[in-house]
């Protein structure tokens, strides 16, 4: 992997089709790039990315830039330059306010979100948000609550950005009350489909897709499906995977 600073690396392939990994919440003594292994097992092109703060990439991207603005004309640059027909997202937990915003802003294809975080008021208050090694992030979204923050909770931004990315396919266990309560905020929006795994959690979903769940690479590897076009032509019956269900709620 070709490392373009400390907050991201670029691994080619098919040029075609362009995949951006946006790692979540990272802990500082082991800062790797979620989804490394996964992305190395796809013959696309890979930029991978990691955030050096953990305050939602609103710092830059460490090495590559230093504002939210700057990471967004980053990406149109190297989408540009990639010449990519298709760029995807894929994103778990709170990277899933960055790849929600930069995705709807840039008009990428498809994004892929692993227990999504969706609501900063709800999930600050919840057990996940009082624990001790998520306290950087939290404090950052309190103080984002406090300054009035328009898309603290992203129902909103993505209901009226609904046309500008042709999907948002969520994953997400029932054995997670807080998953389940997050997917919701957005999980009927019209660019959404969910795929709900019968057990699995915040942890073990992420672990399921990447190791041995075929439907995130076949999904990758097909075109991409729109969710608002089976809403329009009535293809809204569950999809029973046997271990999850597919759903357009």
């Amino acid at each position: 992997m070709e490392m373009l600073g400390w907050g991201a690396g670029i691994t080619y392939g098919d040029p075609d089709h362009l995949i951006i990994f946006i790692s979540g919440f990272v802990e500082q003594d082991k800062p790797i790039f979620h989804f490394y292994d996964f992305a190395h097992s796809l013959p696309q092109t890979k930029l991978l990315l990691r955030d050096h703060t953990n305050h939602l990439y609103s710092n830059g991207i460490l090495g590559v830039t230093d504002n939210e603005e700057e990471n967004l004309q980053f990406l149109q640059f190297f989408i540009t330059k990639i010449g990519a027909r298709r760029v995807s997202f894929l994103t778990g937990s709170v990277g899933a306010y960055a790849a929600v915003m930069w995705g709807h802003k840039l008009g990428v294809n498809d994004i892929h979100i692993l227990g999504p975080v969706t609501d900063m008021a709800t999930i600050v208050e919840s057990r996940r948000g009082w624990q001790p090694v998520f306290a950087e992030t939290a404090l950052y979204m309190r103080g984002q609550l406090a300054a009035g923050y328009a898309h603290a909770n992203l129902r909103g931004f993505m209901r009226d950005n609904s046309t500008k990315v042709d999907s948002v396919e969520i994953y997400y266990g029932l054995d997670d009350p807080i998953d389940m309560q997050q997917a919701a905020v957005i999980e009927d929006l019209p660019q959404v489909r969910s795929t709900i795994y019968y057990r699995g959690d915040h942890y073990r979903v992420p672990a399921f897709v990447q190791r041995r769940d075929p439907v995130l690479h076949d999904r990758f590897m097909a075109p991409v499906a729109r969710p608002a076009d089976l809403r329009r032509t009535g293809h809204t019956a569950d999809l029973d995977l046997g271990y999850a269900v597919v759903r357009l709620a």
